[in-house]
């Protein structure tokens, strides 16, 4: 039977310099490749599954990658080629683009990197079922206060590393304060937050990166929640980012959550935050229980970390500071 290609990923691709060729995914599809492309293979290629989702990505030679896909995609179906001769930091900026253009264009982009959300199983799945998740998802602060899962031990060596950093936080004037803005985030838009702490969830306290920032939230290889010092001595900002599908739209919207003492920042992004990452900036810590008041935030974290989540696990686990954790998630213990 042959493979139905879409009009709109036939369309997409083509305005992005794709051309309107296609190959099949097989020997005698990979043959003619080479035969049209005897030497220069280098570029990006995109292929498209057999429901029409499509993966992006980049390499030397377009022929000799396209194989190793097979595993992880064995529904792929046709690819195309967009030569690129230039050198790989670049061509890693074109796939960035056209992964978060893709996406933006309401595709289904299969890629980890760059792209929001997950396809296909998780190893978070072995942890919390899928259908935990998808219930988590629509109740996160009922689904977090049922869990009381005892946390996992941690090495004593992971523990001492960090026992000065925590310390060092009892000693300031907001310590209350600031562990409990932890705790009100953790309940209500982390995922089971003490079955997937020090895992899929980490926090560094006073972090060695950023000399302002008094504790940050990471999960996969992304910072989700951070608070930070201003230049005004007194007060203690806090950054979240979100999946803004979820977030009200409109100037009426953004002001409603203004008045909640939440702005926007639409130039503050991750490189592989994906196409609907935002940044909210909230102007202090003692304002974010009001923020989480509002269900389209409170959607749009929740959304965010669980896409991440899936991802992978936390890249910061050494950063980890478990004092810090336990005595956030202690806050709001029953």
């Amino acid at each position: 039977m042959t493979f139905a290609r879409t009009v709109g990923i036939a369309k997409w691709a083509i305005a992005q310099g794709y051309g309107d060729r296609t190959y099949p995914f097989n020997r005698d599809g990979l043959t003619q490749f080479k035969t049209d492309f005897p030497a220069e293979r280098c570029g990006l290629y995109l292929f498209e599954c057999a429901h029409h989702d499509i993966y992006i990505g980049i390499a030397k030679d377009v022929a000799q990658r396209l194989p190793h896909h097979l595993k992880k995609h064995p529904d792929v179906q046709i690819f195309r080629f967009l030569p690129h001769p230039g050198d790989e930091p670049e061509r890693r900026k074109v796939e960035w683009q056209l992964v978060r253009d893709a996406q933006l264009a309401g595709l289904i982009v299969r890629n980890r990197e760059h792209a929001s959300g997950h396809f296909g199983p998780s190893t978070l799945d072995t942890l919390i079922t899928e259908d935990e998740q998808e219930a988590w998802l629509h109740d996160p602060i009922t689904h977090n206060a049922l869990d009381q899962h005892p946390l996992i031990e941690l090495d004593r060596s992971q523990l001492a590393a960090h026992d000065g950093d925590f310390r060092r936080l009892q000693e300031h004037s907001r310590y209350t304060e600031i562990v409990e803005t932890l705790g009100v985030y953790a309940a209500q838009c982390i995922p089971f937050p003490r079955r997937t702490e020090a895992t899929f969830w980490t926090v560094s306290c006073f972090p060695s990166s950023n000399r302002r920032r008094i504790f940050c939230v990471s999960m996969a290889a992304l910072e989700t929640f951070y608070i930070a010092v201003s230049d005004d001595a007194d007060t203690i900002g806090a950054v979240m980012f979100v999946d803004k599908r979820h977030l009200p739209t409109g100037r009426w919207g953004r002001a409603l959550l203004a008045a909640r003492g939440v702005m926007f920042d639409d130039d503050y992004n991750h490189k592989s935050g994906g196409a609907y990452e935002q940044c909210l900036l909230i102007d202090d810590i003692r304002h974010l229980r009001s923020v989480l008041k509002s269900k389209h935030v409170r959607r749009s974290a929740a959304a965010f970390n669980l896409d991440l989540m899936r991802k992978r696990q936390s890249a910061y686990k050494p950063s980890h500071c478990r004092q810090l954790a336990a005595a956030a998630l202690e806050t709001t213990s029953p």
